[in-house]
């Protein structure tokens, strides 16, 4: 059963991570070029990330204490999709967030705990959206749980390679929040559906 969770936890963070990656690789890009700001970026963007598994541990006890906690959990997971499918809530906010950050940047980005700080800010405005898909997935027993959340940061950390290694072949692939929103609403229907 533990398994289950696993494969869950890194389905989930592969999926809503998908279109956050875009969103990354110019940031990161504009910011440095070097090994050691790299890695700062990406440990701020973990510590989103570990941040946004935090609040939706909260969200899917908050949504616990309601009826028909599966039908509020799949309806808003089927919102995302259609937010994120139609790029109603994807597009404008990033553009708005990289720019801000970008402005940051220019400050002090040569330095380590700055760059942490601009990884964390940039993921953690990526992330909030995310918090809803990952909140069914930590919705079993500790141990399940645990692994859940082993998948969704092992994830992580593919997507934080992907971002620093792969950036401009990931940057060509056509319609990238449509296959988000579409692997959003399959998680909905096995929500729904009670495989999750």
């Amino acid at each position: 059963m533990f398994l289950k969770y696993f494969i869950l936890g890194i389905l989930v963070k592969l999926i809503t991570g998908f279109d956050d990656t875009i969103t990354h690789i110019p940031v990161l890009a504009s910011l440095t070029r070097k090994r050691l700001g790299k890695l700062a970026y990406s440990i701020g963007m973990m510590l989103a990330i570990i941040t946004a598994v935090i609040v939706a541990i909260f969200l899917i006890h908050l949504l616990h204490a309601f009826p028909y906690y599966t039908y509020i959990s799949a309806g808003l997971i089927f919102t995302l999709a259609i937010l994120i499918f139609f790029d109603i809530l994807v597009q404008k906010p990033r553009k708005k967030v990289e720019q801000k950050l970008l402005k940051k940047s220019r400050i002090s980005f040569m330095r380590f705990s700055s760059l942490v700080g601009i990884g964390f800010v940039a993921a953690l405005a990526t992330v909030i959206d995310d918090v809803i898909a990952y909140a069914p997935v930590l919705n079993g027993d500790l141990i399940n749980t645990i692994f859940a959340i082993m998948g969704i940061l092992l994830a992580a950390v593919a997507e934080i390679i992907i971002i620093i290694y792969f950036s401009r072949k990931v940057a060509k692939i056509p319609y990238k929040n449509k296959i988000a929103g579409i692997g959003l609403f399959i998680l909905g229907i096995l929500i729904l559906t009670g495989v999750i």
